[in-house]
């Protein structure tokens, strides 16, 4: 009797690209249709479940999956389970997505724990909210708004607003809330998804960066996704998927949408501390797990390294406190991120120490981020891995004029700033697969931040 609620399906794949994006749009609408209807019951049956994920399989030609996130609630009948629509990435070496080079080692992106992964699962979409078992829940569907921290928002399912979320540290709650496996997209995930985009597949996404339309697109309503919030009188969010296919990474139905715009999106494993580059080695940032030492992304986790000017990665020279206090070591070896003298008043470069403190978010086109040229004399190769800089020699154009934003400040709240990607609805322009925000502390928050739900690990 399943069967009365999954439509049935055939692979689309041969199909024309508009027939293909027809197929998708009903079957994914039916199954956030289902979500909504079931409610806070969830999907209790194991035949149900199977029957979508294998209809989105077959739909999709493999390129789709459909993940089964739980509320970890106990009795009978439980837990309850609920769908997140992700894209299967197979493991790619860095060679290959730098398009250049002989390096045959695979993207950080697919090591975890010292554990090589052939596929990362990211979410086709912005993470929407389910509240089940007193907990948010991120999940991946079409159609809904996305989590964007207005007190307007409420859970997709269950009645609990959302507030004022997600901070960083609440999206990195909310994404491993679905169980083992799941947490907050990474940066060395986005980054291996941008690199993917420019360099293999010459596309860079288009999206909502312009009040519900990509800023390069006329504004007629054909070019607009569909209203989800309204800021000022104007469209604001859409939901999630719900814009053109060259909203997606690939170009494609079956790609990951809205990297370009709708809301700003919270990565794990990457921040700046007084100025010095820090991350989460390889993707361990993946392994996330509230409140375990081993595991922990907190202002004092000794999972944070910083780079030499070789890129090796290191122990950091500057440290926070759970307080907001840093300490310095001042040894000058570890990259630093400061603006000024490069190609303009406000491009940023990567020294061995800070000269140069910001008194407020600067800003400069992302392909303009190089190095000192005295201390730093070459640019790490991991820098470009990562997505942090692009390759030796800049390249606004070949970046899409995305924008990279930062603070620097020596001590009080901005001293640690978290990284965002892709910019949000009023970006225009600068809004992109490699626009990286590092000028909001851990627990900013915003109506423009938001959150995608990824997957590493045995199915």
């Amino acid at each position: 009797m399943m069967g009365q609620f999954v439509p049935d399906v055939k692979c689309v794949l041969g199909e024309s690209v508009p027939c293909q994006d027809a197929w998708r749009r009903g079957f994914e609408m039916a199954l956030t249709q289902r979500v909504i209807d079931l409610g806070a019951t969830g999907f209790t049956s194991g035949d149900e479940r199977a029957e979508w994920s294998a209809s989105m399989e077959i739909l999709s030609g493999g390129k789709n999956t459909i993940l089964w996130v739980n509320d970890g609630s106990g009795g009978e009948g439980d837990p309850k389970f609920f769908p997140s629509i992700m894209v299967r990435i197979p493991a790619m070496r860095i060679k290959d997505l730098l398009g250049t080079g002989s390096n045959e080692n695979l993207h950080p992106a697919f090591i975890c724990n010292s554990k090589v992964n052939p596929f990362i699962h990211v979410g086709k979409y912005q993470a929407a909210s389910i509240y089940s078992n007193s907990k948010h829940i991120g999940v991946s569907l079409y159609g809904v708004d996305v989590m964007g921290g207005s007190s307007s928002y409420t859970s997709l399912v269950g009645a609990q607003a959302m507030g004022s979320h997600p901070t960083y540290d609440t999206a990195l709650q909310y994404c491993a809330n679905g169980g083992t496996g799941f947490h907050l997209v990474t940066n060395a995930e986005w980054a291996a998804i941008a690199l993917l985009c420019k360099n293999l597949l010459m596309f860079q996404p288009k999206g909502n960066n312009y009040y519900g339309r990509d800023f390069g697109d006329p504004a007629t309503p054909e070019y607009y996704g569909v209203p989800a919030y309204m800021y000022d009188s104007k469209v604001a969010r859409v939901g999630a998927g719900t814009g053109l296919i060259s909203w997606a990474h690939d170009g494609t139905p079956w790609g990951v949408f809205d990297l370009n715009g709708n809301v700003t999106e919270w990565v794990a494993g990457l921040r700046q501390v007084a100025g010095e580059v820090q991350v989460i080695e390889d993707n361990d940032a993946a392994n996330y797990l509230f409140g375990d030492s081993d595991k922990d992304q907190g202002r004092e986790s000794a999972l944070w390294k910083a780079f030499d000017a070789a890129g090796s990665l290191v122990t950091p020279e500057c440290t926070i406190a759970s307080g907001g206090t840093v300490t310095d070591t001042e040894a000058g070896a570890t990259l630093k991120l400061q603006p000024g003298g490069v190609s303009g008043a406000q491009a940023v470069r990567l020294d061995l120490a800070v000269t140069n403190r910001t008194t407020g978010s600067v800003d400069c086109p992302f392909g303009d981020i190089a190095v000192d040229g005295v201390n730093v004399t070459s640019l790490p190769e991991v820098m470009v891995n990562l997505g942090l800089a692009p390759p030796a020699g800049g390249q606004s154009a070949a970046h899409g004029a995305d924008r990279f934003y930062m603070r620097n400040d020596a001590t009080g709240t901005y001293a640690e700033t978290l990284a965002r990607r892709g910019g949000h609805w009023d970006f225009t322009a600068s809004a992109g697969v490699f626009s990286l925000a590092l000028n909001g502390y851990r627990s900013s928050l915003s109506h423009a931040y938001g959150a995608r739900p990824a997957f590493i690990g045995a199915l």
